[in-house]
């Protein structure tokens, strides 16, 4: 049977295998995984059927948007910041170095429930 395989791998393509093998022999025929690669999601034991594909998927870094250095613009990609809470986080920067991400409850109009939406959003 032929399998296909692509994603976090280090050799996408189609590969033979004999039938009743799973999704980890597949990968040992194609592999090693990437270093990006998220298994979570994939079961190794999974007997696999002809056609099939699979993709591993890729962990996606999370950009951190720093409170001490990013723009208006930047500032508002997070949940819940416009453009004039951005401005205001700006201009508290301009008087203070935030040293605390809980520092920045002490921007007029980011409250408890705010900061919950931002924290693992934010760094310094």
């Amino acid at each position: 049977m032929e399998v296909e395989i692509k994603g976090a791998i280090q050799n996408p393509g189609v590969y033979t295998l004999k039938r009743n093998s799973s999704i980890s022999k597949l990968i040992k025929m194609s592999g090693p995984l990437l270093e990006n690669a998220d298994t979570s999601s994939i079961s190794f034991t999974h007997i696999l059927q002809d056609k099939d594909v699979v993709v591993i998927p890729e962990i996606k870094e999370i950009k951190l948007i720093s409170l001490n250095s990013a723009t208006s613009e930047e500032l508002q990609t997070l949940p819940g910041i416009g453009p004039s809470i951005a401005q205001r986080i700006i201009d508290y920067r301009q008087g203070n170095t935030f040293q605390t991400l809980e520092q920045i409850k002490d921007v007029k109009g980011i409250g408890e429930a705010l900061f919950n939406k931002i924290k693992d959003k934010i760094c310094l």
